[in-house]
């Protein structure tokens, strides 16, 4: 009796013929002859009972079953492309960072280039996530390295913070405000302001800061990453207040920084396993990203 299990060879040919439109795309993209693909599409057939495709001149098209399948197959794939890149770590030739889209473009370009000179033989993998998201990457053993500047609570990480820095208000460079050196709660009521999603730790602080002093925020976008609440600043819709560490690498014309008060700190932190020692990698990287960093007025080395 055959077994209903199918083959990986059979879901390949699947998946690479409803990529490529053809059996004889797909057979390229394979390494295999045609007749091959054909046979393997042949004998998934007959093991799930539903037919997969259907013809329409020279061209097969995908049945509703084929992109059922096609779409269970997402994981199977990811999981071996997780494998093979255990493997790769395994042999110390792979390290896979997670981290936030603004530090992606802030501190780990340079990082990683002083990590790439000294190391030419490892491949980086750079995994943009959200803070709470990046957690669960190095959690799940799915990254090995991760930065964030919230204050995540989970059993399988632990934070080793080595920047901290004072919050900053940070407006469009002919904003009123702008010629001000520093600003408060007050001056921020009924201008356009910019938040973070309330998923960033930082939101709720500022909430109850804003609350207590009686300050009522004309909230006009909300963004899921400072990245995006910077560039909606530098379009003139409003201003928002970040961590500037964000800003380390940029020196942009159309933005200004301002000193906000009363003072809020950020502790920007590598993310690591609970468990077990760091990869020898991981630990290298940490040190080009440490001595990487520019000085600047508003963060210093914890």
């Amino acid at each position: 009796m055959r077994s209903r299990r199918p083959t990986l060879v059979e879901l390949e040919a699947l998946r690479a013929t409803i990529a490529d439109g053809t059996t004889a795309n797909a057979a390229r993209r394979l390494g295999r002859s045609q007749s091959s693909v054909s046979r393997a599409l042949a004998q998934l057939e007959a093991r799930l009972g539903v037919p997969l495709f259907e013809r329409a001149g020279r061209e097969i098209r995908p049945t509703a079953e084929a992109l059922a399948v096609d779409r269970e197959l997402d994981g199977v794939f990811a999981a071996l492309d997780r494998v093979a890149a255990g493997m790769d770590a395994a042999t110390g030739q792979r390290l896979v960072l997670a981290v936030p889209p603004a530090f992606a473009l802030s501190l780990v370009p340079a990082a990683l280039v002083r990590f790439a000179a000294a190391h030419p033989a490892v491949t980086t993998q750079v995994d943009i996530a959200l803070s709470g998201e990046v957690v669960s990457l190095v959690a799940e053993g799915r990254a090995d390295l991760g930065l964030t500047d919230s204050s995540p609570l989970h059993a399988g990480i632990r934070l080793e913070p080595f920047r901290r820095s004072r919050m900053a208000c940070v407006l469009p460079a002919g904003h009123p405000l702008a010629a001000r050196s520093v600003v408060e709660p007050r001056d921020l009521a009924d201008v356009p302001f910019i938040a973070l999603t309330r998923r960033h730790s930082m939101r709720a602080r500022l909430d109850a800061l804003f609350a207590e002093a009686g300050v009522a925020r004309r909230i006009v976008a909300e963004a899921s990453s400072a990245i995006v609440a910077l560039e909606l600043v530098c379009v003139g819709l409003g201003v928002t207040l970040m961590n500037p560490l964000s800003l380390a690498d940029r020196d942009d014309p159309r933005l200004a920084l301002l000193r906000f008060e009363p003072e809020m700190e950020y502790h920007t932190a590598f993310v690591l396993p609970r468990q077990g020692a760091a990869s020898p990698h991981a630990r290298r990287f940490q040190r080009a990203v440490t001595t990487s960093l520019r000085r600047d007025p508003w963060s210093e080395a914890c």
